[in-house]
């Protein structure tokens, strides 16, 4: 159709008007549905889920939060049950993310910023019972297995796991350095933290999973146990369903140029686990500060 203009001004006028129209319309998310991204109920990883989470919001996406468990969320991602998941750890998850960059349906978006350390853990009075700390051996010896042993694990001591899903291989561990310990799964990362802090309160010897970034251990003077395998500040990672991406370029960016530190972690697991609120709200709270980095993420 031809369209007849009056003077250059206001053509000029329409193809700027057309211009910006364009612009709009490009940055309107490119699906309707949701972008599913995993929860694994643990505060750490769900804040860093969630400042990917909102960020998406601003920019128009819709987002769905799909709670999984930890080890399930590497399988997740391959078939297309969540987009995302922004909590692959290289620790525990190391071999989980082989696999599911290994199925051709994952791509790897790299680290999410923040450095993590998981291990076996240990307050620092422990040493009163433990004197050869942190070099794993100390564990071997009679006085520091007792101290740490209880009525339900006696004559061998209590190690005190992490959640049953996150797959720390601490009876691997045992095993492979014949350490006189049973393993105690915790039922929740907040139970491991609280089962941990009623034994500090009472100064009672205590030794079991720990994670950082994390309040926790910078309330609380303590020590990583040194085995010949730990490996300290480790990367977390981005994992992203192929197809899922293929057809959200935008999201796909966002997710390429995120970044975060583990103290906003820290700060953040803090405000949820202690202050009851959410992973959501914390990462709002973030965003609000860091206006020019996230908008940097898109552009």
């Amino acid at each position: 159709m031809r369209m007849n203009y009056r003077n250059a001004g206001q053509l000029v006028t329409c193809l700027v008007a057309c211009m910006n129209i364009g612009f709009v319309q490009a940055a309107v998310p490119e699906v309707s549905r949701p972008v599913r991204i995993s929860f694994i109920n643990s505060s750490d990883s769900d804040f860093i889920a969630a400042v990917y989470g909102q960020a998406l919001k601003q920019a128009g996406y819709e987002v769905k939060y799909v709670t999984v468990d930890s080890a399930a969320q590497y399988t997740a991602v391959q078939t297309g049950d969540i987009d995302v998941t922004l909590g692959a750890w290289q620790t525990t998850g190391v071999e989980m993310t082989k696999a599911a960059i290994a199925s051709g349906k994952v791509n790897n978006y790299g680290p999410t910023g923040v450095k993590v350390t998981e291990g076996w853990w240990y307050p620092e009075y422990l040493k009163q019972f433990c004197p050869e700390l942190p070099a794993f051996e100390a564990l071997k010896q009679p006085k520091c297995a007792e101290a740490l042993a209880t009525a339900d694990t006696k004559p061998k001591a209590r190690f005190v796991d992490a959640p049953a899903d996150w797959g720390s291989r601490s009876d691997v561990r045992i095993t492979t350095y014949q350490l006189p310990f049973n393993v105690i799964n915790s039922g929740s990362p907040s139970a491991l933290l609280a089962t941990f802090q009623g034994a500090i309160d009472r100064k009672q010897p205590i030794l079991g999973w720990m994670f950082t970034p994390n309040w926790f251990t910078e309330k609380n003077p303590g020590e990583f146990v040194q085995f010949p395998d730990t490996r300290l500040e480790v990367d977390v990672l981005k994992l992203g369903n192929k197809q899922a991406f293929a057809s959200i370029p935008v999201a796909e960016k966002i997710l390429q140029r995120f970044t975060l530190n583990k103290e906003s972690v820290a700060t953040a697991m803090d405000m949820i686990d202690n202050d009851g609120s959410s992973p959501e709200n914390e990462a709002d709270e973030w965003i609000a500060s860091h206006k020019d980095v996230v908008q940097g993420w898109s552009k």
